[in-house]
């Protein structure tokens, strides 16, 4: 019993630490340190792309940041707050890849991701990208816009998006402000401005940008996740819950919707409904890494040991070439050696 009890407090022990990683990095965000993202791309054969591909960086489903590959197939994103970021690669060719990276100084200033990319199935290779500049998928009615607004605002913010596309930042910002400039209510804009302010850490002007879409656009939920997300990085956690609500009340099979709103709920140590939302989200979208990790530090502040023990092995099983995934195998490791004495 004895031996039991021992290896148990060893168990214990080591996922604790394992569970300050995970969830002191979303507390850093407040603090200035910064850390970076490089990346290397190879195909399947091992050879470098052979083109330009387009490297985006999500943080809680926002865009935060935008990389263009070298002929290496290097990319890289510098300066980066302390945070849980998802390094997203969806091009034409090749099955789409979302990589789970956790950017915490303290414990190594570079985190380095490798990709392979593999071929689409050839009946796939014709579908349809989803979704403007920013997976704002249900952000533009594009009929609805075209009895709205002018032909010639319109035709600025497809070019806005295409400089986007083309890595142009400043170019896209200037095209989407003349849009605005010609019509100020044209939210669709005004959602993609947010996004850019996000990315260059400005979570202020952010959040004015998606609450004045918000308030031209109340049936769009995306702008309600993007605002839920901006005050949950920003730790104004009861206001976020009701703003993910409502978002959820507009577009209840969204995955990042439920998943924004458990981990704000675990903040808000309701742990019955927050396991619940983070339930949701897995079972609506099997591929999101962060959901098995959310979870996971929910068993630890629950006291569910073994609960987080497995759900970190299905995350190993699921997700091997995460980069998370050496960091999680090293905690696991630990739990078969002797407890010491």
């Amino acid at each position: 019993m004895r031996e039991d009890g021992a290896r148990s407090d060893w168990v214990s022990h080591a996922l604790l630490l394992l569970f300050l990683l995970f969830t002191f990095t979303g507390a850093l965000f407040a603090q200035q340190q910064q850390g970076n993202i490089a990346g290397e791309i190879r195909l399947e054969d091992g050879a470098f792309p052979s083109e330009r591909l387009r490297v985006t960086l999500e943080s809680h489903g926002m865009v935060v940041g935008d990389s263009y590959c070298d002929a290496g197939g290097r990319f890289g994103f510098p300066d980066l707050l302390p945070n849980v970021y998802t390094v997203v690669i969806d091009v034409e060719r090749y099955q789409p890849v979302r990589l789970m990276v956790i950017v915490n100084p303290s414990t190594g200033q570079t985190n380095i991701v490798r990709v392979v990319l593999r071929p689409k199935p050839a009946e796939r290779l014709d579908a349809t990208p989803g979704g403007p500049t920013g997976g704002n998928a249900d952000i533009v009615d594009v009929a609805e816009l075209k009895k709205r607004f002018p032909p010639g605002v319109i035709k600025e913010f497809e070019a806005g998006k295409k400089a986007e596309q083309r890595g142009e930042m400043d170019a896209a910002v200037r095209l989407y402000e003349a849009a605005l400039h010609e019509a100020p209510d044209f939210y669709p804009a005004l959602n993609n401005l947010g996004v850019r302010h996000l990315q260059k850490g400005d979570a202020k002007a952010a959040e004015a940008e998606f609450r004045r879409v918000i308030e031209l656009n109340q049936n769009g939920a995306q702008a309600y996740f993007n605002l839920g997300n901006v005050l949950y990085m920003t730790q104004r956690n009861e206001e976020a819950k009701q703003t993910l609500e409502a978002g959820l009340r507009l577009s209840p099979s969204s995955a990042m919707g439920h998943y924004l709103n458990g981990s704000v709920l675990v903040r808000l140590r309701d742990f019955k409904a927050a396991e619940e939302q983070l339930k949701t989200a897995g079972e609506l979208d099997p591929k999101m890494p962060q959901v098995a990790i959310t979870l996971a530090t929910l068993y630890l502040q629950t006291g569910r040991e073994h609960e987080a023990a497995a759900m970190f092995e299905s995350f190993l099983k699921q997700f091997p070439k995460d980069p998370m995934a050496p960091k999680v195998r090293l905690a696991l490791n630990k739990f078969v050696q002797p407890a010491p004495p």
